[in-house]
């Protein structure tokens, strides 16, 4: 399907950034790696990118986000990897580890949201521990964040039409009747990390669980920057708001391959004849 494709038990590639274009957003930070061409980057260089920055990137308690060795199994609530987070700043990092290494460089991204996201986690699982619940058993917004953290991305668009396409799993009008209108009008930034992670190795199947964006044509021109900002700014404000994403079926799944350029193979309309990929409808599981 791909000309590259990443064995995610080999060692790093500097290169990872041009094999595909789910790459794209994040090109930029991952360009202050390109120098490592014999192995991978240690947590050190990590932290020294970090530190690096006119201004640290803060969680939600004020704290100044740095990297640490992922420890042993968390013995208290402050221990654990997201309370962690909140309350020192601290996130536990391992080496030589691909999806660790993308978790990095979205709080680059999206540095408001991964803090928003990150503090609406915590009052939840304090409530869990203090009624000696099931640590396991989260909420709906919980799962919904934790969905989107993980596999989700942000679709700007300027055309509402192709957004109810999308909401109505139209994909084969959205990707071949309106080919020609997608570059224009349509863009998708992937967020989540273990996204990233399966950009490595792509495969029919692949599938983000999406925020719909309306966007003006001046957003869509902007930079990859200025657009990075400005999902940042509107993600953090509707979770904030917690409206109206608030449990795993608001998000909108997309078909991440249907994407001209994304698979080299659907540029034949046939492709979107797959309906175990471009399904009609959520299954029902989902």
């Amino acid at each position: 399907m791909f000309s590259h494709n990443i064995d995610l038990n080999q060692k790093w590639d500097a290169d990872f950034v041009s094999f595909s274009p789910i790459f794209e957003p994040l090109k930029l930070w991952a360009n202050n790696f390109s120098q490592f061409k014999d192995g991978w980057p240690g947590l050190n260089d990590y932290q020294a990118i970090l530190s690096a920055l006119p201004e640290p990137i803060l969680t939600q308690s004020g704290k100044a986000l740095k990297i640490v060795q992922q420890d042993g199994k968390p013995g208290h609530f402050s221990e654990h990897y997201a309370p962690r987070i909140y309350l020192s700043g601290e996130i536990q990092t391992r080496t030589e580890n691909w999806h660790d290494f993308f978790q990095f460089l979205t709080w680059f991204m999206f540095p408001k949201t991964k803090a928003i996201i990150n503090a609406i986690h915590i009052p939840a699982a304090q409530v869990r521990i203090a009624n000696n619940t099931d640590l396991g058993r989260r909420s709906p917004i919980e799962n919904m964040l934790s969905l989107f953290d993980e596999g989700g991305a942000v679709i700007l668009c300027s055309d509402d039409s192709m957004l109810q396409l999308i909401r109505d799993f139209k994909w084969k009008e959205l990707f071949w009747q309106r080919r020609d209108e997608l570059q224009s009008k349509l863009k998708l930034v992937t967020f989540g990390h273990a996204l990233y992670e399966k950009g490595l190795s792509p495969y029919v199947g692949m599938t983000a669980n999406c925020i719909l964006l309306s966007a003006g044509e001046n957003i869509l021109q902007q930079t990859n920057q200025q657009q990075l900002d400005f999902i940042d700014s509107e993600l953090a404000a509707l979770l904030s708001k917690g409206e109206p994403y608030k449990k795993p079926k608001d998000l909108s799944p997309f078909p991440l391959l249907g994407l001209p350029g994304w698979d080299k193979n659907n540029e034949m309309e046939s492709y979107y004849d797959n309906t175990d990929y471009f399904r009609s409808g959520r299954n029902k599981k989902g």
